[in-house]
């Protein structure tokens, strides 16, 4: 094949190798003296091939660039030091293109030479950097270093080191499109590169890319091994992307292909069962490892402790976890030990916490600072901010260094407690201390800002925060959205979920649940977009997206479609939550679907749940709407026994519905109950009782109603008039 290679960096390469100043290895430089490695007599006109290099260089007698030497030293000494601070970029502003080309061609085919290949990366990335800046193609790159290192370097490795510095550059367009051309070339790249690429796709949570990648794999070569599988495994194993019947097929798909997965691959699969909330599946996996005798470690097991350590009244369970691990003959390591802390420290058990402590210590197991951080997390959420100041200096004169994560925890304790003066007090000694905010401070601040209701002032940090070359997280941008999002500002949210983009920042099922929540209380049927464009990324809806859905379609009257989300929810393996009930039993009910509302109750106690205040006065009103007012009035002295009070909507439904049937004694008897209660009767509340002294035809105590009802400063609704025949212009009577 007869390869065209028209780009500038290939005009330049063939400059270069007209005239060599070494001989077929570049290892022959050692054999020379600096003094001899240039021809006097000749002079290499070099035009630059970029814009801001468009003077001509010649290297003359009376000029001799001091690259070769260089060169030359490196070749004898293999120092990577001389090599190291060089910017490619900087070296052409001094010597030419061309010249500082040949020169790291050389210093290329030296390192490979000697196997060296982190140094050969890092040569590359200068040349990839500077080509980046300038915006050249970089697909003829791997073409021309073979060449340009004399040799040393083949197709194949050339193609493959290019493709990993493109990927660790996080230049995945780049990374995949030479990876399609070196397929093009007949390069047969082999699993570790493809691995490699894999593993940033996932990285970066770009499904489709990996997706294909693999598929890619499998239909042409080389075929996936057990690292592959779990790489691609771990895409289903990150936060808001969590999806069981994926890492399931993967595992399905192993076996059926005779690749045999590795305690990586089950612990990998075990983090995805329990970040998608099924912690009881994970742990019956892992018994199942056991039983099976396959492949377990620490890892395995850690990951079912972290499991039990995110539900705080699973924790208990965590720990029998760690007893199964040590009867397995496992030793928990300052992981297990660093979960388990911080589980306990982040439900407030800080006092269980510092026993763990002890035990690891006891171990043999030296506490680390991350383990003493967790401690002042737990009491920085318990709001005893004194007390982990105290430790926090006591740990300094012990001699643990803090570094930041100590620091940003307890700005974050003060910024949460809506503290910003203690909060820039640390700030001031982290900064004399020569430490610089990361993201967790500024954004620690940023939500300190927020919840005081200074969105400015927390924008402005978000400012500071770019102007000083930090990279806002997907959390720090969570927190403005939230912001904009809390103050109306839906239309700035957006626009800042466009800019969030174009840092890379890609936003996490959080973010789309803020805007959906947004959505739905201000223009409902926008929040399917917000839906759509959160699955395009691969995003796994969890029980809370639904129930916004859900509420979402109650609130544009599509009742039809809420059941058909709830039915749907069962079917992915979610399970709803109470305000998942709640949501739906309250359109069920406004509705007039009160049996099938009523059936969703049963269903929800069954289940376990507690129904509050909300449920409770949801079924109430159904019941009084059904006129089974006994009912209702049997479920209202439950709810009073289970710990609830009853607000002014439960009392104005039994009202109400005693009022309808006349029973006028008891609507009344629960008039005076609510007002004790210290609850201001409504416009409902009033109508309800002026009507049915109305009917009754007891006119007196309906005008006494509708005049307590003015006294009180309550605008009598139409209803309200047309009961007693009152004309709006006779209301002051």
């Amino acid at each position: 094949m007869i390869r065209v290679v028209p780009r500038p960096l290939c005009r330049a390469a063939s400059v270069v190798t007209k005239k060599r100043f070494y001989s077929s290895s570049a290892l022959s430089l050692q054999f020379l003296d600096a003094h001899h490695l240039f021809d006097s007599n000749s002079a290499v006109k070099i035009e630059s091939l970029y814009g801001r290099h468009s003077k001509v260089a010649a290297f003359r007698a009376n000029r001799a660039p001091s690259l070769f030497p260089l060169v030359a030293s490196v070749v004898r000494t293999l120092n990577w030091g001389i090599v190291r601070t060089l910017r490619f970029s900087e070296v052409v502003d001094v010597y030419g293109f061309s010249h500082s080309l040949e020169s790291f061609g050389m210093l290329i085919g030296v390192f490979a030479s000697a196997g060296r290949y982190s140094q050969v990366r890092c040569l590359i990335k200068c040349l990839v950097d500077y080509d980046k800046n300038v915006g050249f193609s970089l697909l003829e790159l791997p073409t021309i270093l073979p060449e340009l290192s004399s040799g040393e370097l083949s197709l194949l490795q050339a193609y493959g080191l290019v493709i990993q510095v493109l990927a660790e550059s996080s230049m995945l367009d780049a990374a995949v499109e030479s990876y399609l051309k070196a397929k093009i070339f007949g390069v047969h790249i082999g699993v570790p590169v493809c691995n490699f690429l894999l593993k940033s796709l996932v990285k970066h949570c770009e499904v489709e890319r990996a997706k294909t990648l693999f598929q890619n794999m499998k239909n042409f070569g080389p075929l996936p091994n057990v690292h592959t599988y779990t790489i691609l495994m771990n895409l289903y194993a990150k936060d808001g992307m969590f999806n069981i019947d994926e890492a399931s097929g993967i595992l399905k798909e192993m076996e059926q292909r005779g690749v045999k997965p590795n305690e990586v691959t089950y612990g990998t699969y075990i983090r995805v069962l329990c970040g998608a909330g099924m912690i009881e599946s994970a742990r019956e996996f892992l018994k199942d490892l056991l039983g099976k005798g396959l492949q377990y470690n620490n890892y395995c097991f850690n990951a079912v402790i972290l499991g039990f350590c995110r539900e705080a009244s699973l924790l208990p369970r965590a720990l029998t976890v760690l007893d199964e691990m040590k009867a397995c003959g496992l030793t928990p390591d300052v992981h297990t030990y660093s979960i388990l802390i911080d589980g306990f420290c982040k439900k407030g058990d800080v006092l269980k916490g510092y026993d763990l402590l002890i035990e690891m210590a006891n171990s043999g197991i030296m506490p680390t600072i991350v383990c003493y951080s967790s401690l002042l997390h737990g009491l920085c959420m318990r709001g005893e901010m004194d007390t982990a100041v105290n430790l926090f200096y006591e740990l300094k004169y012990r001699g643990y260094e803090h570094d930041l994560v100590s620091y940003g925890i307890l700005i974050d304790g003060y910024c949460h407690l809506g503290d910003l003066e203690g909060a820039c007090k640390l700030w001031d000694e982290m900064i004399q201390r020569d430490l610089k905010p990361d993201a967790l401070c500024y954004t620690s601040t940023i939500y300190g800002y927020c919840k005081i209701g200074c969105l400015n002032e927390a924008l402005q940090q978000f400012e500071l925060m770019l102007c000083s070359g930090v990279a806002p997280s997907v959390v720090t941008c969570a927190v403005i959205v939230d912001g904009f999002c809390k103050k109306g500002r839906l239309a700035d949210a957006f626009q800042f979920l466009n800019e969030m983009l174009g840092w890379g920042v890609i936003p996490n099922i959080f973010i789309y649940k803020v805007l959906m929540i947004a959505l739905c209380k201000e223009m409902p049927h926008k929040v399917w977009e917000v839906f759509g464009a959160m699955t395009k990324r691969g995003i796994v809806a969890d029980v809370v997206v639904y129930t916004i859905l859900i509420d979402a379609s109650l609130k544009m009257s599509d009742l039809t479609g809420a059941c058909r989300l709830f039915s749907g929810m069962s079917r992915k393996a979610v399970e709803p939550s109470i305000f998942t009930y709640t949501s739906l039993i309250n359109g069920l009910c406004r509705n007039g679907r009160f049996p099938e509302a009523l059936s969703l109750f049963e269903e929800m106690i069954e289940k376990g749940f507690t129904p509050d205040r909300v449920v409770y006065t949801s079924v109430i009103g159904g019941y009084c709407r059904c006129g089974d007012v006994e009912k209702a009035m049997k479920l209202f002295n439950k709810m009073v026994q289970c710990g609830f009070s009853p607000d002014v909507v439960a009392y104005s439904c039994l009202i109400d519905g005693y009022s309808k049937f006349l029973l006028m004694d008891k609507a009344e008897s629960l008039f005076h109950e609510m007002i004790k209660m210290g609850l201001s009767p409504t416009v409902v509340t009033y109508t309800s009782l002026i009507a049915g002294y109305r009917k009754m035809g007891d006119w007196d105590k309906a005008f006494d109603m509708y005049n307590r009802m003015i006294k009180q400063g309550i605008q009598p609704d139409m209803l309200a008039n047309l009961s007693l025949g009152i004309n709006r212009s006779t209301e002051q009577t």
